[in-house]
This record gives structure tokens, sequence and C-alpha cells, in this order.
């Protein structure tokens, strides 16, 4: 009797994924829920901090958790209420806040429980050979075995720049404060026009005594702050801590990747709503992205074109608005302020831009009047 060939098992690929944050800690679960050897390589010593990010999330996050966890859920919120110059009007939403350390380490969780292995205050330092090189706590440096190394470091991404994927980004500065007061729970507040022209003010509830105020922009991060503090009547004493951090500008030429064996995710590949700054979601979904192209050998530049087309309306509409005046805001906020327009966003989150814009220009066909704006 002839004995049977035995058949060679592929070992998982090892996966060496740089940066703890949503992006980096979602993949690692998603990969070591499907037997791959991950490490996850963390410059800080506890997950989740510093805090750099307000926190704020439209409905689409539901669709990659449908079940939110009181573990990192602060508040719900359901309206905004939007002010230009001389005009201010309130829009339903579906939003939630969330606490980014508790987010963050609710992920550390999932994926250390799959299987995940982190090494904290740790520094990646470079990648040749199928390894990756870091160095630990005690500056003694370590080779990890890295078939796929991808980098989820953020906006100033060590990855990218050691393997000539940084490229000419740019960046706004986002400054924040959370603030003891008065508030409404379920609203939170957008400040448009001349108060910060090249981007927006936001004041985002955490409950009705404690948010979280902030601004962005390309200059006069600082100057810009402390006026907001002024025109909102902020005093000092009201100033619980201060946060601040890059947010990457989107750019559909920005490389992803090199070869099959480096990649970038969340605001290290640059992919943020320009609209908004928003990246949890662009992060969560471009690593839901890569784990299946990993999983099933196919391409992450092509896989991308759905997240890419939603991104690049993005900025689109961001290039838009940055030629907008204190009267053309005033303009827009009366035309969403009208019924039709109203029952539309309640229906499309703004994570959906396509839809959500061409059903408004249905809704309220003097939208049309920034076509040429928009392009």
């Amino acid at each position: 009797m002839k004995k049977q060939k035995e058949r060679t098992v592929k070992m998982p690929k090892n996966i060496t994924i740089i940066g703890a944050g949503p992006a980096g800690s979602y993949l690692a679960y998603l990969l070591a829920e499907k037997g791959f050897g991950v490490s996850v390589i963390e410059e800080h010593k506890e997950i989740g901090l510093p805090v750099q990010c307000t926190g704020i999330l439209s409905k689409e996050f539901l669709k990659i958790f449908p079940k939110l966890d009181k573990e990192y859920l602060i508040n719900k919120i359901s309206k905004v209420r939007l002010f230009s110059r001389h005009k201010s009007v309130v829009l339903p939403i579906n939003d939630i806040v969330i606490d980014r350390h508790r987010f963050d380490k609710y992920l550390f969780k999932k994926a250390e429980k799959s299987g995940a292995k982190f090494h904290l205050e740790s520094r990646y330092l470079g990648f040749k050979d199928s390894c990756a090189f870091i160095s630990d706590k005690s500056d003694k440096i370590k080779k990890i075995k890295a078939d796929i190394l991808v980098g989820a470091d953020g906006p100033l991404s060590e990855t990218a720049k050691s393997n000539n994927l940084f490229g000419k980004r740019k960046f706004y500065t986002g400054f924040q404060a959370r603030i003891r007061g008065n508030f409404k729970k379920d609203t939170y507040e957008v400040y448009l026009g001349s108060i910060c022209p090249d981007f927006f003010a936001w004041l985002v509830p955490e409950s009705n005594t404690i948010a979280r105020i902030g601004i962005a922009s390309k200059t006069d991060i600082k100057e810009k702050f402390d006026n907001f503090l002024k025109i909102k009547q902020i005093k000092p004493s009201q100033i619980i801590d201060r946060q601040a951090g890059l947010i990457p500008i989107f750019d559909q030429k920005q490389q992803i990747s090199q070869g099959s064996q480096v990649f970038l995710i969340g605001d290290a590949a640059c992919q943020v709503k320009a609209t908004t700054g928003g990246g949890i979601i662009p992060g969560l979904k471009a690593a839901e992205i890569l784990a299946g192209c990993i999983i099933n050998k196919k391409d992450y530049r092509k896989s991308l074109k759905k997240l890419d087309k939603e991104l690049r309306l993005h900025l689109a509409i961001r290039k838009m608005l940055d030629r907008f005046n204190d009267r053309d805001y005033d303009r827009l906020l009366a035309m969403l302020g009208s019924r039709h327009a109203d029952n539309i966003l309640k229906r499309y989150s703004r994570d959906s831009p396509i839809r959500l814009v061409l059903n408004l220009i249905f809704a309220q066909p003097r939208l049309l009047l920034y076509l040429k704006k928009l392009l």
C-alpha cells in the first residue's frame, strides 16, 4: 500500500504593525483572528495616551461596531448647531462621543485576546531582510520577524519615512481643551467662517457639565484658539486639560505601500476626511481593507478605490469651503435649514459624502450655486 504524501501546511505570515492606535490595533485583531502571527510596536507605555482626538463619530461607526460598548461610549448626540457670521441653524444627526483612551484600550484587549503580541515603550528603528528593528525601554535593540510591515504610526509616521513613503504631506494643527460649564448634552456646535477661515471650531459635550472645545488651522493655532475662548467667554479656571495634535490632509497621490511587504493605514497614510479632520472611521475601514488584502492576496491600492473616492470628495468639498466668505456660509446655512435638506441629513451620514451631497442637491437645487466652487 502506497504511503500518502504529507501535505505541507504553510505557517501564517508574521505581521508587524507599528502603532497601537485604533487602526493598528483593529488590524492586529482582524489578522490575529485568522491565525497570523501579529506583533504590534507602540512607543508609549500606556495604550491610548496621549489623547489627540475630539472623539465624535458618525453613525457609520455602527457598521463596523454594531454594538456600542459602555467601556468607551461617553455620550450620544442628536443635534448639531452650525454657526456662521450672522446665522445659525440646528440640524439632526446621529453621532456618538467616545473616550479615545478607553476605545484604544478596548481594541488593544480584543487584539491581545486574539493572540496579537504588544511591545510597549518600544521605538521602531527600521525594516530590513523581512525583519523590523525596535528599541525597547532599556534601549536594547531587538529584531522581530516581519514578512509584512504595516505603518499605523500616525501623521509623522516613521514607517513611512524609513521606507520612502512619507512624501510632501501637509497638516492642520488641532488644539482643544476639556472645560467645565453648562452644556446641552445632546447638541454639539460647529463654528464656520472668519473665526477660523481655513477650517472650523467646535464644542463637543461629554455631559451636561463637561465639553471639548477646540479649533484646527494651518497657521497661528494658539492665537486662534485663545481668540475662540474669548468669543465663547471661557475662563482659565474652567479648563481641565489641553490636547493638541497634527491632522494630515488627504492626498490621492500619497504612496501607501512599497511592494508587497510595506503598507500604511490611517493617519500614517493620510486617510483622513478633509471636511472634518476625522480619521478614526477611515482608518478602521482601511484596516478592514488591508486585512482582506493580506488574507486573500489582493492589491491594496485597488481595494482602496471606494474609500479613496469618498476621501477625494471630502477634499474637494474642503477646497470649496476654503474659498467661502462669511456671506457664502450665511447662504449655505439658510439652505441647509430647509425642511427637505433636514430630512436628507437624517438619512445619510457625512461618512458617505457622495450619497449625502447628491441627495442634498436634489432636495435643495439652489446648492448647485456652489458647484462652481466645488469644481
